[in-house]
């Protein structure tokens, strides 16, 4: 997560309705996002990825990118009264770095677009006084999680290489290479947007469990819409060191096999693939699973 400084004085906003729904504004940010992609294509005369940050700094009022040692910290995005300056972390991976400053792209759209009056609106239901403030963060980041996706990993070009070459856990590795993009962020983004309904998972080693076990950590789709946490979720979340899907933690070769998914009011066994990735305390499995087949 990243943060935003924003000193000095911005310029004015568009004033847009402050009765938009989440949905809505996402839908907003991520159109504004695919302009700024057509106006990329256009200028360069070609829609082949990568689409790379630093070339959307000339289609906005952002005048560099400054790598920086900025600690734990992923990037943040200073504005000044001629423009913008994003500082990102020069220890992290190239693709980190990418996804942290299409992030704080969108924080520039959000701002362009008045969006935070959408963001005071969020809805919480807790007992925790600091609720508001957390959801409302989240709302924010997620907004700009969104733009960041359609500007790394444009829907219609993303959906043309899905259709070229087959939906397959084998082929996560190879689109994060070609957008520059992590692995992780490659799979989500299948499970966005592929024709086909895909489930993407991210298994970790659970820490402190007697016999060695898989946890789930994030699950994204199918689609873009938020369908609730109860649906196409795993019946069983741990993975136990005798399944078949923790192969894929243990070697680095594809690993196919089926698990029990709760489907809206239903249960269906799924067929599920799954690679490893990473060494050490890095390592994790993805998965994709596939809702239709």
């Amino acid at each position: 997560m990243s943060t935003d400084y924003l000193p000095g004085d911005g310029k004015a906003s568009p004033v847009m309705p402050v009765s938009l729904g989440l949905e809505q504004a996402t839908d907003l940010i991520v159109e504004r996002a695919r302009q700024l992609v057509n106006q990329l294509v256009e200028q360069r005369g070609h829609g082949r990825p990568p689409f790379l940050p630093a070339e959307y700094t000339r289609l906005l009022d952002i005048k560099e990118i400054v790598r920086a040692d900025l600690g734990e910290l992923s990037a943040a995005l200073l504005r000044f009264h001629d423009g913008y300056v994003i500082k990102v972390n020069k220890d992290h991976s190239l693709a980190r770095q990418n996804f942290s400053c299409a992030h704080e792209i969108g924080h520039a759209l959000l701002s362009e677009l008045n969006l935070e009056p959408s963001i005071e609106e969020v809805e919480f239901r807790t007992f925790k006084p600091q609720a508001p403030a957390e959801a409302r963060a989240k709302a924010r980041e997620r907004l700009c999680d969104a733009a960041a996706a359609e500007l790394l990993m444009p829907e219609m070009v993303y959906k043309k290489y899905l259709s070229a070459f087959g939906l397959s856990i084998s082929l996560v590795e190879w689109l994060a290479n070609i957008f520059k993009v992590s692995i992780r962020a490659a799979a989500f983004r299948i499970a966005e947007v592929s024709v086909e309904p895909s489930i993407a998972l991210v298994w970790r080693l659970q820490p402190g469990t007697k016999t060695r076990a898989l946890g789930l950590s994030w699950r994204v789709g199918p689609g873009k819409k938020f369908r609730g946490s109860a649906n196409y979720m795993p019946v069983h979340t741990p993975v136990r060191h005798t399944s078949t899907l923790y192969k894929a933690y243990q070697y680095d070769d594809p690993v196919k096999c089926h698990k029990l998914f709760r489907l809206d009011a239903g249960v269906k066994r799924l067929p599920v693939e799954s690679k490893g990735f990473g060494r050490g305390e890095m390592r994790h499995v993805i998965s994709l699973a596939f809702p239709d087949r």
